[in-house]
């Protein structure tokens, strides 16, 4: 199933446990939303898997990208961007735990750099985060038209802050970074003199076959070295795209 409403996950998770299902991959969102019926297929003998979904007690493994890590990595690119100094906005959501984590990375590294404030922040809604996040971001440029930078938790809603920025033309001021590798926002990097200036980029594809391949071990009744395998994500810049289609520059 796929669905961003936490009781149809519940909903489906009981269904699951209902067929007598072995294994349960949980991919993207907080799966402590959904513990509850998490904790009763744990307690079914049913085999849990994060892919993407943070971490919990009943989780069997865990398969991501270090979130902590690409939030390091996003926040330091944009002070790069910006010279260390001025005005920042941050745009997150609190409901899932990679979100919150790279948000705190952000709030991290810029205890180093004291003329960097953060001096507007909103949250997206969600699943319709788009125009939300747009709407929010045209407000902040016409409170505070003196803004540099941008650090979006994930590219979808630095694509729309992108837009914004360029519809009020001052994409020449503006830097954004954002999190995930989304062609939307390599899309967004290609268009003349965009906003969007970097992204970090995570590995989906490893980062599934990686969880499925996990998944038939623990199945088989194979030892798994670790219970938190991390994918690695890479900075990609607007300097150094991939060709449509990629998410690397180096992809063959």
């Amino acid at each position: 199933t796929v669905t961003a409403s936490v009781p149809e996950r519940i909903n489906a998770i009981e269904n699951y446990i209902s067929q007598g299902v072995d294994a349960i991959i949980i991919q993207e969102g907080d799966i402590k939303m959904a513990a509850p019926a998490l904790e009763e297929a744990k307690k079914q003998g049913i085999i849990i898997v994060s892919m993407d979904a943070g971490t919990a007690n009943f989780v069997d493994i865990v398969v991501e990208s270090n979130n902590w890590v690409m939030g390091a990595m996003a926040a330091t690119e944009l002070m790069n961007r910006i010279g260390g100094k001025g005005k920042v906005v941050e745009i997150f959501n609190d409901l899932g735990q990679m979100i919150r984590m790279r948000r705190k990375e952000l709030q991290a590294v810029i205890t180093e750099y004291t003329e960097v404030e953060i001096a507007a922040g909103f949250t997206y809604a969600w699943p319709d985060f788009f125009p939300d996040a747009k709407s929010k971001m045209e407000a902040v440029l016409q409170a505070q038209p003196d803004i540099v930078g941008v650090f979006a938790t994930f590219d979808g809603v630095g694509v729309a802050a992108a837009q914004a920025i360029r519809e009020a033309g001052l994409q020449d001021q503006i830097s954004v970074v954002g999190i995930d590798g989304d062609p939307q926002a390599y899309e967004e990097m290609r268009q003349p003199g965009s906003p969007f200036k970097a992204t970090v980029a995570q590995d989906p594809d490893t980062m599934a076959r990686t969880a499925v391949r996990m998944t038939f071990k623990l199945l088989n009744g194979e030892e798994i070295p670790r219970s938190h395998v991390y994918i690695p994500a890479r900075l990609v810049v607007i300097e150094n795209l991939p060709e449509p289609g990629k998410r690397f520059p180096d992809e063959k």
